[in-house]
């Protein structure tokens, strides 16, 4: 049975949900004081996702039409998002809360060939904000080989997650957020 647009959306909301409710209960070092709220920030990152002009300016348009005929709405943005929310959830000391996870040319185990996600430095917990992309022609949710990771850098530029952060709607400046924490990064000598 073919799932209809509306189906598509129900299920993209519905794994919102499901982020909103992981962040909520994560388990985080008690010296951790997000400055931002968590879960509105997850709606913030999911709403970003369906805005066509930013998926215009950021995305490959190559997959688009594939993507959104699939309902596969966060597809595209794995490392966009890990990067910033990375870059957003730090501990107060300026250390890096997250550790970046990727893996490229799956060819393995069935799903997604590439796929970029964080991984708590203080519990090892995965923290996907994409993990929906990952879904066959029924709907159905693949797992991802989390197993295959292995640590990205964040301490780089990176102007498609600067794009992505002006459409938050957050009133921050991303740049000067991630040129401080790179800053950090070297002065500290951390890895």
């Amino acid at each position: 049975m073919s799932r209809t647009m509306q189906d598509k959306i129900n299920a993209y909301d519905a794994a919102t949900r499901v982020l909103e409710h992981q962040v909520d209960f994560m388990r985080t070092p008690p010296e951790f004081k997000p400055l931002y709220n968590m879960s509105d920030t997850v709606r913030k990152f999911r709403s970003a996702f369906l805005i066509p002009d930013l998926r215009n300016a950021v995305l490959a348009k190559k997959y688009e039409r594939e993507r959104i005929n699939a309902g596969r709405f966060s597809a595209g943005f794995c490392g966009i998002a890990s990067y910033t929310w990375a870059h957003l959830f730090r501990m107060p000391n300026g250390d890096a809360l997250w550790r970046i996870k990727h893996y490229k040319n799956n060819r393995t185990r069935y799903g997604l060939s590439d796929h970029v996600w964080m991984e708590s430095k203080f519990d090892g917990s995965v923290l996907d904000l994409a993990f929906d992309q990952s879904v066959d022609e029924s709907g159905t949710f693949v797992e991802i080989p989390y197993d295959l990771g292995v640590d990205a850098d964040e301490y780089f530029e990176f102007g498609r997650a600067y794009k992505f952060a002006e459409y938050l709607g957050m009133k921050i400046n991303f740049p000067d957020i991630v040129r401080e924490n790179m800053a950090w990064h070297m002065r500290a000598g951390r890895d």
